[in-house]
């Protein structure tokens, strides 16, 4: 049962990213400045929790090309995802954001299906009706409410993140934790820099946030550890439907203290159709 708990300490951390990006990031002049500094702190947190465990003490990388190719493509997506993320914050609700990321976990197993041979049932066909269900439920909230380019650039952004996400297993196996986790910082770092960006622009963005912005990373990099050690244990068909139940805590938690609650029924009954239909892919 520890990737279990692994899986549920995911949960809750994103869940409280995602609230806390909403609250940043509507005050952020350059939501991309703002991501460049976010993973510069994430990847200083990973080298020194590399030290920190000891892990560099057993370093070896695999040889073997599919691993790096894998570690690769991951990287591509992720940097895609990085590129974006913090606009779609600044642009839509915790609430409704947390609903549209349930696409990732569509995405996520249906390749799962390819690279782990793993098996698919009538419940997983519901299950991902039911996550489109409550995507189109939160694509109908009234348009003066929801912004058409948030919705848009969050369904793609989900896409990118479910490829990456559905290669974590392979990067978990091939690599150990520690040293996956400060690669898949570090490389899609490049995908998220290029073609470069201002200096001032990131130090404005840090300067503004401070250490707001480092306990932001801070959740981000412990769920991502914490998940990396969930799919050593488990099928990643067992894992990410775990992780997912953040959607839930992220649209009780933004109708609670960030007063969402407009379209309050619609958003409360596309958050339990898209856990309902995440734990159905199990």
């Amino acid at each position: 049962m520890t990737w279990l708990y692994y899986s549920l300490g995911v949960a809750i951390s994103f869940m409280f990213l995602s609230i806390f990006s909403r609250i940043l990031t509507v005050e952020s002049k350059n939501p991309r400045a703002f991501s460049i500094v976010f993973n510069l702190i994430c990847i200083v947190m990973s080298l020194i929790l590399y030290v920190v465990s000891g892990a560099y003490k057993n370093f070896s990388l695999p040889t073997r090309i599919d691993a790096w190719t894998f570690l690769l493509i991951a990287s591509f997506f992720y940097g895609l995802n990085e590129r974006f993320r913090f606009l779609i914050s600044k642009l839509l609700e915790a609430s409704i954001y947390s609903i549209i990321g349930n696409i990732t976990v569509i995405i996520a197993v249906v390749i799962s299906f390819f690279l782990y041979k793993e098996t698919l049932t009538a419940s997983k066909l519901i299950g991902s009706t039911l996550i489109l269900l409550s995507v189109l439920l939160v694509s109908e909230i009234k348009k003066t409410k929801v912004s058409s380019r948030g919705l848009f650039l969050g369904i793609v952004t989900s896409i990118y993140l479910g490829v990456a996400m559905s290669l974590d297993k392979k990067g978990a196996i091939f690599f150990n934790p520690e040293t996956y986790n400060v690669l898949l910082w570090a490389v899609p770092f490049i995908v998220l820099y290029f073609p470069g960006i201002k200096i001032n622009e990131i130090k404005a963005e840090f300067k503004q946030f401070s250490w707001k912005i480092i306990l932001l990373a801070f959740f981000n990099f412990i769920g991502f550890y914490l998940g990396l050690k969930a799919f050593i244990l488990a099928d990643a068909t067992k894992v990410i439907p775990v992780i997912q139940t953040t959607t839930l805590m992220t649209v009780m938690v933004g109708v609670l203290f960030l007063n969402e609650r407009s379209n309050l029924i619609k958003k409360l009954l596309a958050g339990i159709i898209a856990v309902i239909g995440v734990f159905l892919l199990r």
